[in-house]
């Protein structure tokens, strides 16, 4: 899926567990901030870039059929 296991973590701690839930909080939180941006949020963002693009032109040859007719 071009995600590394790094970005994807679980944990448990039971609702008792306040200190452990913000240590492991803290810890993904500046995995994340080491691994900079998430290359399938780029990935995606580049497409819809393209979809919209795409999409834009095919709307102005449609404004443009019809008023033709």
């Amino acid at each position: 899926m071009g995600l590394s296991p790094e970005r994807i973590q679980i944990f448990w701690c039971s609702a008792a567990e306040g200190q452990v839930f913000q240590e492991n909080i803290e810890r993904i939180t500046e995995t994340i901030k080491k691994l900079g941006s998430n290359p399938l949020k780029e990935a995606i963002k580049k497409g819809n870039e393209k979809q919209s693009l795409v999409g834009s032109k095919g709307n102005k040859e449609k404004r443009t059929k019809n008023r033709n007719g």
